[in-house]
C-alpha cells in the first residue's frame, strides 16, 4: 500500500481548511478596531496661574509677614518670624497623666478589692474549720464524759450491791445515846463506859490540867465480835487537838473490851457514838 505525502493534500482536509480561514477574520477585526485617547473632563482640576505683585501698602499687626517681593529665602525665618512674644502653646500632657494616673488607681482598687475578697474568703474557711474542730472536740469530751459517767455509775451500783449483800450478810448496829436497860446492848455499853474512864482519867494529860482545857470530844468506836478496836473516828472536835488525843488514847488503852454477849451473836459490828467531856476543874472526864 502506497501513502502520499501529507504537504501535498493538506488544503483537503477540511477541518484544517476551516480553522484557517476562522483565524483569518478573526485577525482582520482586531485589525479594524480603533483605539483613541481619552478626552479630557470638564471637571477635572485645572491649572490656576496667580500672579503676585509687589505693594506700597505695609501691612501691620499682622502675625507672619510675606517675604518681600517674593524673591529670595535668605532672610525670610529671621524676617517672618511670629510678631508675639507669647510661647506657642505646650500640649497638655498632665490630662494624659491624670488619666494613666485614675487607671492605675482604679486598678489597684479592683485588686485591693480582690485580694481583700480572697482574705475574707480565707478567713470565713479558717473561722469554720476551727468551728468544725472545736464541735468535733466537744462532742468527743461530751461522749468521753458520757463513758467515764456510765462506768462511775456502774462502779457505784456495783458498790451498792456489794454493800446491800454485805448488810444482809453481817448485821452492824449504832448505839448513839443512852440505851434503855432492856436494850440487849445495855450491859456491855456499861461495861465499855466503865473501862474508858478508867483509862481515860489515869492517862489524863497533864499539859491540859496546867492549862486548865475544857471541852467535849464526840468520837465513834467500831468494834467487831471479839470487842477489838476496827477504827476511831472523829466527829467533832473540842477545839484543842490535846484533848482529842487523849480522848482517842482513853479507847486505846481500855481495849479489847471482851467479846459480845449471848444476846448479841446476831450482831456482826457494835458502832458506839459518845461524847468525852473533859473537866479541869476535877481533872477528870466523863463518857455519856
Amino acid at each position: 500500500m502506497t501513502y502520499k505525502p501529507f504537504i501535498q493534500d493538506w488544503w483537503k482536509d477540511p477541518i484544517f481548511t476551516s480553522a484557517v480561514a476562522l483565524a483569518a477574520v478573526v485577525h482582520l477585526l482586531v485589525l479594524t478596531m480603533q483605539f483613541a485617547m481619552p478626552q479630557e473632563n470638564d471637571m477635572s482640576t485645572k491649572e490656576i496661574a496667580v500672579s503676585l505683585r509687589p505693594s506700597d501698602v505695609k501691612v501691620e499687626h499682622a502675625d507672619f509677614l510675606a517675604q518681600a517681593d517674593q524673591q529670595g529665602s535668605g532672610k525670610f525665618r529671621e524676617s517672618h518670624r511670629m510678631s508675639t512674644d507669647m510661647p506657642a502653646p505646650m500640649v497638655d500632657q498632665t490630662t494624659g497623666e491624670q488619666t494613666q494616673q485614675s487607671l492605675d488607681k482604679l486598678q489597684q482598687k479592683r485588686e485591693l478589692n480582690f485580694e481583700e475578697k480572697v482574705l475574707m474568703t480565707t478567713l470565713s474557711w479558717q473561722k469554720q474549720a476551727d468551728e468544725n474542730q472545736r464541735k468535733k472536740t466537744a462532742e468527743e469530751m461530751q461522749s468521753q464524759f458520757q463513758a467515764k459517767s456510765a462506768m462511775i455509775a456502774s462502779i457505784e451500783a456495783q458498790y451498792l450491791q456489794r454493800q446491800q449483800n454485805f448488810s444482809r450478810q453481817q448485821k452492824i448496829k449504832t448505839i448513839d445515846g443512852i440505851q434503855a436497860k432492856q436494850d440487849n446492848t445495855a450491859g456491855y455499853m456499861e461495861k465499855f463506859r466503865q473501862k474508858v474512864e478508867f483509862y481515860g482519867n489515869r492517862y489524863y494529860p497533864d499539859a491540859a490540867k496546867q492549862q486548865n482545857l475544857a471541852g467535849e470530844v464526840r468520837l465513834m468506836v467500831i468494834l467487831n465480835q471479839n470487842g477489838g478496836i476496827r477504827a476511831i473516828r472523829l466527829i467533832e472536835s473540842s477545839g484543842h487537838s490535846m484533848l482529842d488525843d487523849a480522848a482517842k488514847t482513853s479507847v486505846r488503852k481500855a481495849a479489847p473490851f471482851g467479846g459480845f454477849d449471848s444476846n448479841m451473836k446476831d450482831i456482826s459490828e457494835l458502832r458506839i457514838v459518845r461524847t468525852w467531856r473533859f473537866d479541869p476543874a476535877q481533872a477528870e472526864f466523863e463518857v455519856h
